[in-house]
């Protein structure tokens, strides 16, 4: 018996493992895949596009912010003359996205939260179009959340029907979009 013992030990140290006083192994961090890495190229180049425009004092009345939110979505449209929809979600990056809502979306609760709200029916997105004024600011669930690119400042994932959106959150402008994304 004792003969056993002195041999596990001697296997466990041998081999590195915990007898040894090694630390315990980690897992290798997985690396961001390239159709993300592209994405995140392209909201950046968005962005520095929106530079681009004059910057404008802050205010409180109501009736300006509505009016120079308006007047910056028309700002971005003219820089934006010929975008369209794959622009920034590109065909790698859209499959990728697909991939990870689709897997995350599996768990039923998850899919629950996300079907809450009032059903869209019969709405058209458009790239550089508005993004639906009597829509609620649908946000996408920290589960999904967690495995996709992170996104600056005025930029954010939503959720408009089957659809998954990116939105310029200043300009409430739909900046790109993967249609028919969810279940």
């Amino acid at each position: 018996m004792l003969s056993r013992i002195a041999l596990l030990v001697t296997v466990l140290v041998g081999a590195g493992g915990i007898a040894a006083g090694s630390p315990p192994q980690t897992p290798p961090v997985a690396a961001e895949p390239q159709a993300f890495r592209e994405f995140t190229e392209r909201v950046r180049a968005y962005l520095n596009l929106r530079k681009k425009l004059p910057k404008e004092r802050t205010t409180k009345r109501t009736e300006e912010i509505a009016d120079r939110r308006l007047a910056l979505a028309q700002a971005i449209r003219e820089l934006r003359t010929g975008a369209k929809q794959g622009d920034i979600f590109t065909a790698s990056a859209s499959e990728e996205f697909l991939r990870v809502i689709r897997n995350t979306l599996q768990k039923n609760a998850v899919r629950r939260t996300i079907r809450q709200g009032e059903p869209v029916a019969n709405l058209h997105l458009t790239v550089n179009g508005a993004y639906p004024e009597h829509l609620p600011l649908t946000t996408v669930p920290p589960t999904l959340l967690i495995r996709l690119p992170q996104l600056p400042e005025r930029i954010a994932y939503r959720i408009v029907g089957h659809d998954f959106v990116l939105e310029d959150t200043e300009a409430r402008l739909v900046i790109d979009f993967i249609p028919g994304a969810l279940p």
